[in-house]
């Protein structure tokens, strides 16, 4: 009874501390507008800040736009407990919300829906091909290594005044597809933690060519970190380096147990914060990024390593990024790995050199924060005035 009540205490405790954090936050700005918004994303970002994750930078920008336009602004989580409606002009996000409002009764408030990643249609589909493909080959089901969307939310998809989508054309194609509005695509923003990128790729050794970085966060299938190890099993001559929370996925990890820890060419960090030194040296040690993910809103780990880094992207369509500079892994499949790797490995120094500078030259200009701040505004701006 009472090592049950030990394990019990702390998920307790735990809940409470959740709920605390992500506790709405009415009026942000203290502001006496006539006009009132409801965003329905994250709350945490207003209270603490942190390069963790864009989407903290991405709804505080929200808020702040329409501080500008003039309106009140309120911000609830995704889902959570949501207010009485009938008070605000518009609504903002994603989430339970967009359900509440089409069924309440209500109308004449302006609806805009926020898609941070790929419709969630797109998204769950191939995440679970890629679930299966794994079962196929290992037999075991690594569903908690996807990013499958339990709800599917498709009033704020299918009925809303506007859709603003993170990521390239391909990203707002597949929300094109199941709504006859208007969808504005988005360049994903990161954070710039380096200042000098240009000094690290113009100061990495020889080495560093053979080196590929794979850096992201959870749902390591979905995110084709499986299919990294596999082919970097095989190739001794070259290094992998892996940055993401391995241990959170507790049964990828027993199964690609072996390929992660008793390898001499495969590194595990773990989690590393950008603003770490550590992250800047692993940077200096790779001269390409591989990430082949089946479905991302803008790619922002693949950005955040370009833009930082100088990294040479070998990227799926699926990524979402498009810089005009990368290698495309055409397919998710150890044959569409090995295609890209070794094309990447008959580049010449001087052709290296110049990828590297390209993709950092068009990540530092296409993908800054400003830009996006500039290209939401105008996005929210013309749905409101639609």
């Amino acid at each position: 009874m009472k090592k049950r009540l030990l394990f019990f205490i702390p998920d307790f405790v735990y809940t409470i501390y959740l709920k605390y954090i992500n506790r709405s936050i009415i009026n942000v700005f203290s502001k006496t507008y006539n006009k009132r918004v409801l965003i329905s994303y994250i709350t945490l970002p207003f209270r603490y800040h942190n390069h963790s994750h864009s989407n903290n930078y991405e709804v505080t920008s929200a808020a702040k736009i329409f501080d500008e336009l003039g309106y009140v602004v309120d911000v609830f989580n995704y889902d959570g407990k949501l207010p009485d409606l009938e008070k605000y002009d518009v609504i903002y996000g994603f989430g339970d919300v967009f359900q509440k409002y089409f069924e309440s009764g209500l109308n004449r408030k302006k609806t805009i829906h926020y898609g941070a990643g790929m419709h969630v249609f797109y998204q769950n589909t191939n995440t679970l091909k890629r679930i299966k493909d794994v079962y196929r080959k290992k037999g075991v089901w690594l569903t908690k290594s996807s990013r499958f969307v339990p709800k599917t939310w498709t009033h704020q998809t299918s009925l809303v005044d506007g859709i603003i989508a993170v990521g390239n054309e391909l990203c707002a194609d597949t929300y094109r597809s199941h709504y006859e509005g208007k969808v504005y695509s988005l360049p994903a923003p990161f954070f710039k933690t380096v200042d000098e990128p240009d000094d690290i790729f113009l100061n990495r050794s020889i080495e560093a060519n053979k080196s590929y970085l794979w850096f992201g966060n959870n749902g390591l299938v979905h995110k084709g970190l499986d299919l990294c190890l596999e082919y970097f099993s095989t190739r001794q001559d070259l290094s992998l380096h892996i940055c993401g929370s391995i241990k959170a996925e507790k049964h990828f990890e027993q199964t690609y147990s072996k390929m992660l820890y008793e390898l001499p060419n495969i590194h595990v960090y773990g989690f590393i914060n950008i603003d770490s030194i550590q992250f800047k040296q692993i940077l200096k040690k790779c001269s390409f990024v591989i990430f082949p993910s089946c479905s991302e809103g803008g790619g922002v780990s693949v950005l955040t390593a370009i833009g930082n880094g100088a990294l040479i992207p070998l990227i799926t369509k699926e990524t979402s990024v498009s810089t005009g500079y990368e290698i495309v892994i055409e397919d998710f499949s150890i044959e569409y790995i090995k295609k890209a790797v070794e094309f990447s490995q008959k580049l010449q120094y001087s052709e290296i050199l110049k990828l590297q500078k390209s993709n950092l030259s068009y990540v530092l200009k296409e993908h800054n924060q400003n830009i996006y701040y500039v290209r939401l505004k105008f996005a929210i701006q013309q749905i409101l005035n639609s």
